[in-house]
């Protein structure tokens, strides 16, 4: 029985654990080198799952991009030279033939922007990138370039954070505490 005892004496000066909103991110950055010094454009695609359940509050995404001398020099008249699109898909959109929940294409320099977007369905999103650049380190360091492109997005969502854990920043998604 002494056990028992100190266990609820124990469990009684325990501090209540407390909601805080978690950020989970997911990041794309790309650098495109050519292979030889013919300077072929190089291809990138990827296509990423993301998983939202019903306590995720708020999407993020930011996303810039750089196309070194593409506003002296228009080599790239049909954009399908130089280009990256990226399309994020709500759950069963793309499958039923409509269209993406948020989209950007840069043929150009694009700068740094923030999109913000809450009132999120709850499944498995896709997030869809498709992109073609070069890029080249020569001789003279001043006519290297590279194309490039960064992207992130950020889901919020509430998590757990027990009193005796706070130290470590460790908290437990409030999805998982509701399933158990």
């Amino acid at each position: 029985m002494g056990l028992v005892m100190q266990r609820e004496i124990m469990e009684e000066m325990r501090e209540e654990p407390f909601l805080i909103n978690k950020d989970e991110s997911f990041f794309w950055e790309v650098i495109f080198t050519s292979d030889s010094l013919d300077l072929e454009s190089v291809q990138y695609t990827n296509e990423t799952p993301i998983v939202f359940d019903e306590t995720v509050s708020k999407m993020s995404i930011t996303f810039r991009a750089e196309f070194p001398y593409s506003t002296l020099l228009d080599l790239n008249e049909s954009n399908e030279l130089r280009y990256i699109e990226v399309r994020v898909w709500e759950p069963g959109v793309k499958e039923s033939g409509g269209n993406p929940y948020w989209e950007v294409r840069a043929t150009q320099d694009y700068p740094l922007e923030r999109f913000d977007f809450s009132d999120l369905a709850n499944g498995k999103w896709t997030v869809e990138i498709d992109a073609r650049g070069y890029g080249a380190d020569l001789p003279l360091e001043q006519l290297s370039f590279h194309d490039y492109f960064e992207m992130t997005l950020t889901i919020t969502k509430p998590c757990v954070q027990f009193a005796e854990i706070h130290q470590n920043d460790d908290c437990t998604d409030l999805s998982v505490l509701e399933s158990q």
